[in-house]
């Protein structure tokens, strides 16, 4: 039994130092392996890092696209707010012209003088106009501007054909075609809203 003992201790010890010899380049491999694998884990988190940070570009990059849309939408409604403005303020003149004219009108001599201020009030009108759709895009409108854009189209035909008609029927010494015109231009509705 001893020799039994000896002989298993004999070759164990033979075969420890045979296995020994083994490991020694599987424990190189392994630590190579543990370090790639560290390196790769520190590959992965600067990669997912560099992720996140084109995330937040992205991000970045699709508000300030949003904030310029938005920006470019309130440029349109203050440039559509000017031309209605402007377009306004030139009626009102033609109103008030109109006004200081209407004394001289209702005397119905067909004078020239008379008849050239009613051409300028009819030409100023078109004007205001013209100078108004030259400034707006009636394409890229909102729903409540293409509302206003309406009624102001509305108001300035109505208020060109009442100017026309006053002017025809002062031109013809037609009162009845004068005073026509005169309750057309009294019904002429500014509706801004």
């Amino acid at each position: 039994m001893k020799k039994k003992i000896i002989s298993i201790i004999g070759a164990s010890c033979i075969l420890a130092g045979c296995g020994s010899q083994n490991l020694a380049p599987l424990e190189e491999k392994s630590t190579d392996l543990r370090e790639k694998n560290h390196n790769l884990k520190l590959d992965i988190q600067e990669l997912n890092q560099s992720i996140t940070d084109q995330k937040a570009k992205i991000a970045d990059l699709k508000q300030d696209k949003a904030n310029m849309k938005k920006a470019k939408s309130n440029e349109k409604r203050v440039n559509y707010m000017k031309a209605s403005s402007k377009y306004y303020d030139d009626i009102a003149n033609v109103i008030s012209d109109y006004n200081s004219l209407e004394p001289d009108l209702t005397k119905n001599k067909a004078d020239q003088k008379i008849q050239s201020k009613l051409d300028k009030l009819i030409s100023n009108t078109d004007k205001a106009y013209a100078t108004y759709e030259g400034k707006v895009d009636t394409d890229d409108m909102s729903s409540d501007a293409k509302s206003k854009h309406k009624n102001i189209k509305t108001l300035n035909k109505d208020l060109s054909k009442a100017l026309a008609k006053i002017k025809e029927g002062y031109s013809a010494k037609d009162k009845k075609k004068l005073k026509a015109g005169q309750q057309d231009l009294t019904e002429v509705s500014i509706n801004e809203q």
